[in-house]
């Protein structure tokens, strides 16, 4: 389902024979196509082209299984602005094509058409490319990442917000920006459909005024422009929303709201995928995300549970981190190259984030720029349950009372917390009263009676945490012996994954 396009009484933009793109200015005077060609709307057996030339031109696609391009398709009409569809393709195909304006073609490309549902595709997840400070100029390192994508030969990458530093009431200024932009991934779109959430960058939100229509006229999003809508790819159920440019930003609620409860409802996707800006569980925006109100967030996660949602991807943060919440996997991808976040979960580098998918796995990769996996998650995921940290940092200095947020990769069978060795309770406590470290133990059974222990350290009032040393021990819920191994996740938490295994099952194993 695809909502109809947003009345927000859009005008129409004028823009430059120029872009302005971070290493060179390109003169588009002389050439035919001043835009694209742009993918959009690739399903199993079709696939639609967009793109603009300076002056008013028949329009026609050139296409094949070579680069011989024996097929064409043609439209007569007369105009600057193209848009032509390619029907009657092979599933799961590599065509190649050309686009021609008046007889006149162009570069030539290539795309591949969606496989049949269930079967293997490449998704590309990233965002956060917007500049240090309010200038046209794009990071280099968004044009590199954006090459890389483009070796990776994807179909399709998804982006998850703020591609310009601000969005003004100046024209010209937004132009520049916004072409700067489109220069780069543009490049990307050639050969896949680039679809996109807004950022809180990119609404003019700060001058008072939402304006979006040049978010709008920088994607050729899916059927009619949105800043929020759904599509199907190869049985996957795809839903880009806007956590942003509403009247109530950080918050899904309203007609967007409605319409999300009711697409999840009756989506029959074995697979269902999540794009947004705002995070829900943030490392360094906590409390401006989509965590602004708890209650909100909360019942988003208990819909997204009990609608079987695989993916929520959202950037905002400007690093990588992933977390799964009662089996739902959580990303943060926001390392195209806006100032990166030190924050202590780690994860502050450069990178997009790779999602193979298949009928029954999903394969995701943090790629850096140097091309390394900087970390990998398979789903379903196999291994004890894992335990999480929000909000509270590990090694942070709290008051008295704070209360850690902890969060299991599924509904434990048991769960126990324990502050400095005490026995284990049921109910998690804030800090305790006493000034200086702390240490928190927390444990947590799945259905098969395997227990996983993860220890954190705070601190009261002020003193300075070191580091933690961690020796085997014996936990606190009786007949249960708990070894202790130390991992470093990739989003730098040090956290201890502890394997506990019951002494009976030792006996007989």
């Amino acid at each position: 389902m695809v909502l109809p396009a947003l009345s927000l009484g859009l005008t129409s933009i004028t823009y430059p024979s120029v872009y302005v793109n971070s290493s060179a200015i390109v003169s588009l005077a002389e050439m035919d196509i001043a835009r694209g060609p742009l993918m959009y709307n690739v399903t199993n057996h079709s696939a639609c082209v967009f793109w603009r030339t300076t002056d008013s031109t028949n329009a026609s696609i050139q296409y094949g299984l070579n680069t011989s391009l024996l097929e064409t398709v043609s439209s007569s009409t007369l105009d600057t602005v193209h848009r032509v569809r390619i029907a009657g393709l092979q599933l799961g195909t590599k065509y190649y094509y050309k686009v021609v304006s008046d007889g006149v073609p162009g570069e030539m490309y290539h795309f591949r058409t969606a496989p049949a549902d269930g079967q293997a595709f490449k998704m590309i997840i990233m965002g956060d490319n917007r500049p240090i400070s309010d200038t046209p100029v794009q990071p280099q390192a968004f044009s590199d990442i954006t090459d890389r994508v483009i070796a990776e030969e994807p179909n399709l990458v998804v982006l998850t917000g703020d591609y310009v530093y601000s969005v003004t009431t100046i024209a010209g200024d937004n132009i520049a920006k916004w072409s700067a932009f489109k220069a780069i991934i543009d490049q990307a779109a050639h050969y896949a459909p680039v679809y996109a959430a807004i950022g809180n960058h990119d609404t003019g939100l700060w001058t008072g005024t939402l304006i979006l229509q040049y978010f709008l006229d920088a994607f050729e999003q899916h059927n009619e422009a949105s800043t929020y809508f759904s599509f199907d790819y190869a049985g996957v159920h795809m839903m880009i929303l806007d956590s942003e440019a509403t009247n109530t930003p950080l918050r899904i609620t309203g007609d967007q709201y409605t319409w999300l409860t009711n697409e999840l409802q009756a989506s029959q996707g074995r697979m269902k995928f999540m794009i947004a800006h705002a995070p829900m569980y943030p490392l360094s925006h906590i409390g401006s995300s989509l965590d602004v109100n708890i209650t909100e967030r909360d019942a988003l996660q208990q819909l997204f549970e009990s609608t079987n949602v695989t993916v929520f991807a959202a950037g905002h943060d400007h690093l990588w981190n992933r977390i799964t919440v009662n089996g739902l996997v959580h990303l943060i991808t926001g390392g195209a190259g806006a100032p990166l976040y030190h924050t202590l979960w780690g994860g502050d580098f450069l990178h997009y984030t790779k999602a193979e998918v298949s009928r029954n796995l999903v394969d995701i990769s943090a790629i850096g720029l140097d091309a390394g996996v900087k970390d990998n998650y398979v789903l379903p995921y196999v291994g004890p349950i894992e335990i999480f940290l929000r909000v509270v940092g590990n090694t942070s200095t709290r008051m008295a009372g704070t209360v850690p947020s902890i969060y299991f990769s599924q509904v434990p069978a048991q769960k126990g917390y324990s502050w400095d060795g005490a026995p284990n309770a049921t109910v998690l406590t804030g800090l305790p009263a006493a000034p200086g470290p702390h240490i928190l133990d927390v444990y947590a059974e799945n259905g098969d009676s395997v227990w996983s222990h993860a220890r954190f350290v705070f601190t009261t009032s002020g003193s300075i945490t070191t580091t933690t040393t961690t020796t085997t021990t014996t936990s606190q819920v009786p007949g249960i012996q708990v070894e202790l191994i130390l991992l470093a996740g990739a989003a730098g938490i040090v956290i201890i994954i502890v394997v506990l295994v019951l002494l009976r099952s030792r006996r007989t194993g």
